[in-house]
């Protein structure tokens, strides 16, 4: 970590961790809703969704990062996590029980890149004092 005001990766896990679950949330709402469309036919309006609990997580903790960029840490994931099952297909058949769109396997690897992409754009809240 080059800047003393960037979050750890920890820190920046638990946020990608956090909207990756409202992510996650909408779209199994989402697609019941709709049940002929796929998760992935709302990824980019559930990563919008998902900003909106990294930027919340990240507010708690006295952190800031911007909006644009939680959702392209969220959707580079789903990216990355498409090109994995599509590279090897075994990966992505086990769900996991509170999150019904993240595959077991597949979805590791893109979190983590969600997170570093968090850790990078994110710093810490200057508060004005006068």
């Amino acid at each position: 970590m080059a800047d003393p005001r960037q979050p750890s990766f920890g820190t920046a896990l638990v946020a990608v961790l956090a909207g990756g679950a409202v992510s996650s949330w909408m779209s199994a709402l989402f697609v019941g809703f709709a049940p002929a469309t796929s998760i992935e036919a709302w990824s980019i309006l559930t990563s919008v969704f998902g900003a909106v609990g990294v930027k919340l997580v990240l507010r708690v903790l006295g952190y800031d990062v911007g909006f644009a960029f939680a959702a392209a840490a969220l959707l580079s994931s789903r990216v990355v996590s498409l090109a994995l099952v599509q590279a090897m297909p075994d990966l992505g058949g086990h769900a996991l029980p509170l999150l019904p769109s993240y595959g077991l396997f597949s979805r590791f690897p893109s979190l983590l890149i969600s997170a570093w992409i968090v850790q990078i754009t994110s710093a810490r809240r200057r508060l004005a004092t006068y």
